[in-house]
């Protein structure tokens, strides 16, 4: 990868052969063969280098499944303050068939279920389990809150209020809380959800501007310029330009 990535998934890798150099954030690791590892993608994340002859899966899951499935409140925490969890090995061998079978139509209720099963086994092992640093359960709840409006809602005209309101909080209450926890703003964080999905659709498909701007919960073309170059270094039709992507047809 010539570049860090960043977007808004739940995202697994499972060298399957050889091995890998990994950056995440400021941690530099090596994953050899037969390893998983699991994190939110949210963090940028790069492939240094590899070694000859490795095979990779990866699985990307929409953040908004998992913060549906009601897993145990310390897992979940461990996962959104940017945590990356070691899968044990057996836990990995569903993996492999997961995109096979995901690809055919009849399966994919199935192997949502499976997935989420899966999620749920994880989080009852002991290293899951083990109850991370940090505030009082509470804060944590209501930041979880937070995040899963923005994530679920980030498509409409969201305003402070409403993501402060939706965890029982004041907006400046929320607004600190949220920048304690996370590191970010709510807004940063909320512009982040929007631009994610802006980069998605641009790559998807031939949408004009305005109406990927509407579909991700801007207001404004111009408003979307101004923040797609503001977090991509370039405007949403240069960033088109140079990626190639499949017509929606």
């Amino acid at each position: 990868m010539n570049a860090a990535d960043q977007h808004n998934e739940i995202e697994i890798n499972l060298v399957e052969k050889g091995g890998l150099l990994f950056r995440r954030g400021t941690e530099t690791i090596n994953i050899a063969a037969g390893q998983a590892t699991l994190y939110w993608a949210a963090v940028p994340h790069q492939i240094l280098s590899v070694r000859p002859g490795t095979e990779i899966s990866w699985i990307v899951l929409p953040l908004a499944w998992v913060l549906g499935w009601k897993l145990p409140s310390h897992f979940l925490r461990r996962l959104l303050n940017g945590e990356m969890i070691a899968l044990p090995d057996a836990l990995c061998y569903s993996i492999r068939t997961w995109a096979t079978d995901f690809s055919h139509s009849e399966l994919r209720l199935p192997i949502r279920l499976e997935i989420e099963a899966f999620f749920h086994r994880l989080a009852l092992q002991k290293l899951a389990r083990t109850k991370p640093k940090g505030g009082p359960d509470h804060q944590h709840r209501h930041v979880e809150t937070m995040v899963r409006t923005m994530t679920e809602q980030f498509r409409e005209p969201l305003t402070i209020i409403d993501i402060a309101r939706s965890a029982g909080l004041t907006p400046e209450y929320a607004m600190r809380l949220f920048r304690q926890q996370w590191g970010v703003t709510l807004w940063t964080f909320l512009l982040q959800q929007r631009i994610a999905e802006a980069r998605r659709l641009l790559l998807l498909g031939d949408d004009k501007l305005i109406e990927i701007a509407f579909a991700c919960g801007f207001q404004s073309l111009s408003r979307f310029y101004h923040v797609f170059k503001k977090h991509c270094g370039c405007s949403p039709g240069a960033y088109r330009k140079s990626y190639p992507h499949t017509p929606k047809d």
